[in-house]
C-alpha cells in the first residue's frame, strides 16, 4: 500500500473517531484556552486561522475572541491549482461560502507575514512531534513550503494524537500541537 493510499484509509478511519468525541463543547472551549495562553498567540501579530467545519475542534469561539481583541486574523482563500492565500477579516459577518462550502473571507486584503504571526492548521491527525494528517488537498503543504519560518499550531482532540502517522517528502509539520488537555 502507498503511503498515499494509508493516508487515505486512515483519514477515514480518524475522522469516524473524530465524528464520534463527545462533549465537544467543553473540549473546544478548553482547546480556545490552550490557543489563547500559547506564549506564541500572546505574541502574535496576526493569525492566520480556518472556520472549523464537521467534525473538526470548533474555531469559530477562538476566531470571535481573537476579533474582540482587536488581533488581526487572516483566514484561507482556496485558489486555482491548489494554491491558497489568507485574506483579512474584521467580522464573522463577512464570511461567504467558497467552492467547498467552508465560509471564506469575502474580502481580498493579505496582510503581509511577520516573524511573529502564527498560522493554526486544520488537520484530520497530528503527532505529538507535529507530523499532520491533513483533509488530502494539499493546500496547507504548499502554502506553508512557502512560508518555512512561519509559527504554525495544530489543533486536535487528545485521542486523535496519534504515535505516528505516514508522511510523504512534501508535507509539512506544524511546530506545535494543542488539544483540549494542553499546549505544547
Amino acid at each position: 500500500m502507498t503511503a498515499a493510499e494509508q493516508k487515505a484509509s486512515l483519514r477515514r478511519q480518524l475522522r469516524q473517531q473524530r465524528a464520534a468525541v463527545t462533549d465537544r463543547e467543553n473540549r473546544d472551549a478548553a482547546i480556545c484556552r490552550n490557543v489563547l495562553t500559547h506564549p506564541w498567540m500572546q505574541e502574535a501579530d496576526l493569525v492566520l486561522a480556518y472556520c472549523s467545519h464537521g467534525s473538526e475542534p470548533d474555531t469559530y469561539g477562538l476566531l470571535r475572541q481573537l476579533l474582540q481583541r482587536g488581533t488581526p486574523v487572516a483566514l484561507p482563500v482556496c485558489e486555482a491549482a491548489g494554491q491558497m492565500r489568507f485574506c483579512r477579516i474584521h467580522s464573522l459577518a463577512e464570511l461567504i461560502p467558497d467552492a467547498y462550502g467552508i465560509p471564506a473571507p469575502a474580502g481580498r486584503e493579505c496582510p503581509a507575514l511577520t516573524p511573529a504571526a502564527l498560522c493554526i492548521v486544520p488537520g484530520v491527525a497530528f503527532t505529538h512531534d507535529g507530523i499532520r494528517l491533513g483533509q488530502g488537498g494539499g493546500y496547507y503543504d504548499r502554502f506553508l513550503q512557502t512560508h518555512p519560518a512561519l509559527r504554525t499550531m495544530g489543533l486536535c482532540y487528545a485521542e486523535l494524537v496519534q504515535a505516528e502517522l505516514p508522511q510523504e517528502a512534501h508535507d509539512c509539520r506544524v511546530k506545535i500541537v494543542v488539544t483540549e488537555e494542553h499546549g505544547r
